[in-house]
């Protein structure tokens, strides 16, 4: 039986050019899988509700479920929640109140200074499954030698077990075709650890996807999004060379951030006349930012159609709506670079 092991590292995939949401897509969609299993969820119900988009897992709700469906490739939630997602905080807290526990946070302090560092650089594949997730794994011994299992490792260990089983059925549901299992990177070193405990089970890890153009224009649009860069001319440029709605989005975004709000509207209207439903995220974030657009431009009708839009949409970031419904309250202004001022919500 066969089962891939694709790591997902949260919000870093939006950091992370050599391994972004669009490589993750190409690296599953390679092993041709039967389903696609993840511990970033729990049950099947969750997926009927738009609100599951929320998490922060953007390899998944940007590309992984959207080009499942579209494959037809059966979606399995196997995750196993913490029993009390504030266990292990309050833990630190009561523990770090003595000498010797705040000698063992101390201790742990540094090596979760080792993942701080890893994960500011630039990690591919590789590296995900290699150094990061052994000082996933070193960080998690870490805190069971020094507390015990429990709330002081957020139960990780009974979890993974729990979570490894889970992940078998599906496997033993689809043999022999190969099933890939997505696992966020603070899940991947226990359930590989309990896989491996399955006899005729032989978790492997994935090929890495060969770098494509999609993925290289995914990578521009992420650094454009974020603002690390330092010249926005070159950025503005290379936006313009893509097509889509997304890319003009971040257009507007770029312009806005350099002052230049009267192109930014006029960018994004074109956008918004276009079919603007991917990634899911998109909608939202589109509408809320041309109502802004719109308010900065004295026009606040259309501001105020634009919100509503946003507002209707069946899910939209929260984010997004929270910034749609604070410029139907009052009009857009932008931060006050001061800071003396109150003033709304920006997207």
């Amino acid at each position: 039986m066969s089962l891939v092991l694709v790591p997902l590292v949260g919000p870093f995939h939006l950091r992370f050019p050599r391994y972004d949401v669009v490589t993750v897509r190409e690296t599953v969609a390679r092993v041709r899988p039967a389903a696609l299993a993840t511990t970033a969820l729990h049950e099947a119900s969750e997926l009927d509700d738009p609100a599951w988009q929320e998490l922060e897992e953007p390899a998944l709700t940007m590309e992984l479920a959207p080009w499942a469906r579209r494959a037809g490739v059966a979606i399995a939630p196997c995750g196993v929640p913490s029993p009390d997602p504030e266990a292990a905080a309050s833990f630190d807290r009561i523990v770090g109140e003595s000498g010797p526990g705040r000698e063992a946070l101390r201790t742990i302090e540094e090596r979760r200074e080792e993942l701080r560092d890893l994960l500011s650089g630039a990690l591919d594949l590789a590296g995900v499954l290699g150094p990061l997730e052994e000082a996933v794994a070193a960080y998690q011994r870490e805190r069971r030698d020094a507390f015990g299992p429990g709330p002081g490792t957020d139960w990780i260990e009974e979890r993974g077990e729990a979570m490894a089983r889970r992940l078998a059925e599906v496997v033993a549901r689809h043999a022999p075709a190969p099933v890939v299992a997505a696992l966020p990177i603070d899940h991947l070193p226990q359930v590989r650890r309990r896989l491996a405990e399955h006899g005729d089970l032989r978790p492997v890890d994935p090929e890495p996807a060969p770098p494509s153009a999609e993925a290289r224009a995914r990578a521009l649009r992420d650094v454009a999004l974020s603002g690390r860069y330092d010249d926005p001319g070159a950025v503005l440029r290379n936006l313009r060379e893509q097509e889509g709605p997304e890319a003009r989005w971040i257009e507007a975004e770029v312009l806005l951030r350099h002052g230049h709000p009267a192109e930014a509207l006029g960018v994004l209207r074109e956008a918004s006349r276009s079919d603007f439903t991917h990634p899911p995220q998109l909608p939202g974030w589109l509408l809320a930012r041309l109502g802004q657009l719109y308010d900065l431009d004295g026009r606040r009708d259309d501001a105020r159609r634009a919100y509503r839009g946003a507002l209707a949409l069946s899910w939209a970031p929260r984010a997004a709506r929270e910034a749609a419904q604070a410029g139907l309250e009052r009009p857009f202004r932008p931060p006050d670079p001061d800071g003396g001022a109150e003033h709304d919500r920006d997207v």
